[in-house]
């Protein structure tokens, strides 16, 4: 009986202690998902754009479906979410949670990465992508321009001509008195060596500007004149490589926190340099895409000979020059990563 008793009283215990620890067992227990990580992904151009149509879109399908839809982006097009100079700050903040943009369109923010604006740096957004991807996986520094979030890809677009409404340009003397419209504040200093007078202006407002003579021209490269209908209100162009923009796609790191590891490690595999060079490969389809466009529109198109376009290229080099000097005045290595920027052009020509 003494033993029957003890049992009950064991029994008895171990009901109280499993009837204690079972709140707190039910409140450390880990949550099932609620439903799938839900992300919006901000960008200023139209559903029209290649960057949308090639990029941005199938990256969105590519995502749910390889997380079987646990991670869905939604799209927000023409700067539903923000101007094109707010689209960075826009992720770091959370107004959304992936934003693309231009960092020139933020002068003073990124002063490193803009050494591929520097003229004549690349010669095609392949180029320039890989370029643009293998600086920023090798220069913390260059990482460091880019707080508060996840990059996802880095990329540039094809490159850099000039249209006119008015008159051709053969020659530097032809800019002269006029006004040309630039896209960051890399480019106003090119389009002043040449001397002709430079408004920053980000491209979305281009045609209105061209079409109403606020400005004489532009620098564009080929895939804006079909992407932006500039061949309806320019008509001369003047091809000599001269530039490329950098662009970012990056993410809230919030909101990169909120995925699965699971997921983050499949998605990891979607982005960085297979991304970045998707965005170059993209930019030169269109660049095709919009010189023909020029083309069947009877723009005039002039290629600067070879002769001719040495003398533009030894006016820009005091610009590059500048360039190395005032980030070495800021005490950051412009020199080390201006020579490693002109190897990797080399390397990937």
């Amino acid at each position: 009986m003494k033993k029957k008793g003890l049992l009950t009283l064991l029994a008895g215990i171990f009901l109280v202690i499993a009837l204690v620890a079972l709140p707190f067992a039910i409140a450390c227990a880990p949550e099932a998902p609620a439903g799938p990580v839900e992300l919006k992904m901000s960008h200023f151009m139209s559903e029209k754009h290649p960057m949308h149509a090639k990029l941005m879109a199938p990256f969105a399908e590519e995502v749910e479906k390889a997380t079987e839809g646990r991670v869905k982006i939604t799209i927000y097009s023409g700067g539903a979410l923000g101007k094109p100079a707010d689209q960075y700050d826009s992720a770091v903040t959370g107004v959304t949670d992936i934003a693309f943009g231009l960092h020139g369109y933020t002068p003073g923010k990124f002063p490193l990465t803009s050494v591929l604006e520097l003229p004549n740096m690349v010669t095609s957004a392949t180029h320039g992508s890989k370029v643009l991807w293998e600086l920023y996986e090798k220069f913390p520094e260059i990482g460091a321009e880019h707080p508060g979030v996840k990059v996802l890809a880095l990329w540039t677009h094809d490159t850099g001509q000039i249209v006119t409404t008015k008159k051709p340009i053969r020659t530097m003397d032809d800019l002269k008195g006029m006004t040309i419209r630039a896209p960051t504040a890399s480019h106003v200093t090119m389009v002043e060596a040449w001397g002709a007078t430079a408004v920053q202006m980000p491209i979305d407002q281009l045609y209105d500007s061209l079409e109403k003579g606020v400005v004489d021209g532009s620098v564009v490269p080929y895939s804006a004149i079909k992407s932006f209908n500039l061949q309806n209100v320019a008509k001369y162009m003047t091809i000599g490589d001269f530039y490329v923009c950098t662009f970012f796609l990056v993410m809230n790191l919030d909101s990169w926190n909120k995925i699965s590891g699971k997921d983050q490690k499949i998605i990891e595999g979607l982005i960085g340099s297979r991304m970045s060079e998707t965005g170059g490969a993209a930019y030169d389809a269109a660049a095709k895409a919009g010189l023909q466009a020029a083309q069947e529109a009877g723009m005039e198109i002039y290629t600067l000979p070879a002769g001719e376009l040495a003398k533009w290229r030894q006016t820009l080099a005091p610009v590059h020059q500048k360039w190395v000097a005032d980030m070495e005045a800021k005490g950051l290595p412009g020199k080390k990563i201006y020579d490693e920027a002109v190897r990797l052009a080399e390397k990937y020509k």
